[in-house]
């Protein structure tokens, strides 16, 4: 996330305001553009000393001739156009993805406010259910689009591949994991399929293993719910007599699919807040899902973002049905809401996906580097400047090239700092610390704890039984006279 520094400007009149925000160095224009600055002082400082020191005559009108030829033609890069257009861009597009981000807490304060009928424990369920498959459908899709998230939400051998060194930084192993976990960005298959997976290849090129695509629709599934996920299908003999499944989902595809699922109840605010994000009855669903896709497409399967909201789509219906939801109005509403969270999430996975064109980037990036490289001989000081009115002083240290540098570079470098926003540089967005903002607002927020209500304030609940609680809202707003004028008279007496 930005750097907040509002505190250091919070007195627009302070003498020293000026050295607060420049001091500062993470997020800083310094740690951006450190090192190409050292690298360009250190390129100019070998021309300039080669040509005081190492060059002779001819090599010095060279040289020289060479320098004019950089003054003159270095205008004629339009790098402040190219520059102001580029970054306005990407800094509309960083903005307008964070406004994407879906946030729990509008649709948890509907969900909360709708499901309040019959019993109030099972109300509660339900409300609670819906959260859950809420944020679980945030982070599969973030972890789709997000480091932070996809390296959070990794399984114990993953870590334990990535984390054998000790001495390797964080950012360094979580680079590491998203290497072996492509991010995929991909919007336009049906399935999800990650973009980077390639199609399985063929276990043999025989006859009898060509031959097996022809039998795609063999597979048969075993009605049993206890018999194992995993398909079967009409076995071929092999030449070494043994038989071959040209449609069988592998098993090891199914475990790791239940492997990564299961992953995400053992984060710590998960199993704070909601104890676990996904069942088990849910884990066999996504399995099940998975096992249609490889039927239909051969390839290894993403789980979905968009299932868990239809599942808690369904959960609303249901609730109205039972009498949870006393209007039909108040569920088509909440309905509404969790549709709006849905677009959200599609509205930014599609901004993930569709990058600044590479043409552009390229262009911006050959302007700046070649700009820069005539740059450095224009501004060298040569001995015919010394004849010249006006040029009579020999800095040896390029003041306002070096000024130029850190404006210009420092502008193309947080064009590129932003371009992915879901990385790990700081300004990035803190992925990670959003969720676990989701998480407890959404559980805070449905669960109604009645601890934190006042006094006499009892769920409202939309049906009554004969062994409920009276109503104690006379008893409340009494309540709430008493303390209004106990107060107005210890003003009063204050006075």
């Amino acid at each position: 996330m930005s750097i907040t520094y509002v505190d250091d400007i919070s007195d627009g009149q302070g003498i020293f305001i000026f050295a607060k925000i420049l001091g500062r160095w993470k997020g800083s224009l310094y740690k951006l553009v450190w090192v190409d600055l050292l690298i360009y002082i250190m390129a100019y400082y070998v021309l300039n000393l080669s040509y005081r020191f190492g060059m002779n005559e001819n090599q010095k009108r060279v040289f020289e001739e060479i320098v004019e030829f950089c003054e003159k033609t270095k205008g004629d890069i339009p790098i402040s156009f190219l520059l102001g257009f580029f970054v306005a861009g990407i800094i509309t597009r960083w903005y307008r993805m964070y406004m994407y981000i879906p946030w729990m807490n509008e649709v948890a304060l509907h969900v909360a406010s709708g499901i309040n009928g019959k019993d109030e424990i099972a109300a509660r369920k339900i409300r609670v259910t819906i959260m859950r498959y809420l944020n679980l459908s945030w982070i599969l899709m973030m972890r789709l689009i997000s480091d932070q998230i996809a390296t959070r939400f990794t399984t114990q051998q993953q870590l334990a591949d990535t984390c054998e060194s000790p001495d390797r930084s964080a950012s360094i192993r979580r680079k590491q994991i998203n290497t072996k976990h492509k991010i995929s960005r991909n919007t336009c298959h049906p399935w999800s399929i990650d973009a980077t997976e390639a199609f399985r290849p063929a276990q043999s090129r025989s006859f009898l293993q060509s031959s097996a695509n022809k039998h795609e629709n063999m597979s048969v599934y075993s009605p049993d719910p206890c018999s194992p996920l995993t398909p079967f299908t009409a076995p071929l003999a092999t030449e070494d007599g043994g038989f071959i499944y040209p449609d069988a989902f592998q098993a090891l595809d199914d475990a790791k699919l239940r492997e990564d699922l299961l992953a995400f109840n053992q984060d710590k605010q998960v199993r704070r807040t909601f104890g676990v994000i996904i069942t088990e009855a849910e884990i066999e669903a996504f399995q099940r899902t998975a096992i249609e896709c490889y039927r239909r497409t051969k390839t290894k399967y993403t789980p979905e973002y968009w299932i868990p909201i239809q599942w808690a789509q369904r959960l609303v219906l249901k609730a109205l049905q039972s009498g949870y939801i006393l209007d039909p109005k108040t569920a088509y509403y909440i309905i509404d809401q969790i549709g709006d969270v849905r677009k959200q999430m599609q509205d930014l996975q599609i901004f993930s996906s569709i990058m600044i064109p590479l043409v552009y980037t390229q262009v911006v990036i050959i302007a700046v580097y070649s700009y820069f490289m005539c740059q450095i001989f224009a501004c060298q000081f040569v001995e015919h400047r010394r004849d010249e009115a006006g040029h009579k002083i020999d800095l040896y240290v390029p003041i306002f090239s070096i000024f130029s540098f850190l404006f210009l570079m420092g502008w193309l470098k947080v064009a590129l700092c932003v371009m992915n926003p879901f990385g790990d540089d700081d300004e990035d967005f803190q992925t990670s610390s959003i969720l676990d903002y989701n998480l407890e607002v959404s559980f805070r927020s449905v669960y109604m704890d009645p601890r934190s209500f006042p006094d006499n304030m009892s769920m409202p609940l939309g049906k009554h039984n004969q062994n409920d609680k009276p109503d104690d809202l006379p008893a409340f707003l009494e309540q709430i006279d008493c303390d209004l004028n106990k107060q107005c008279d210890q003003i009063t007496e204050y006075k």
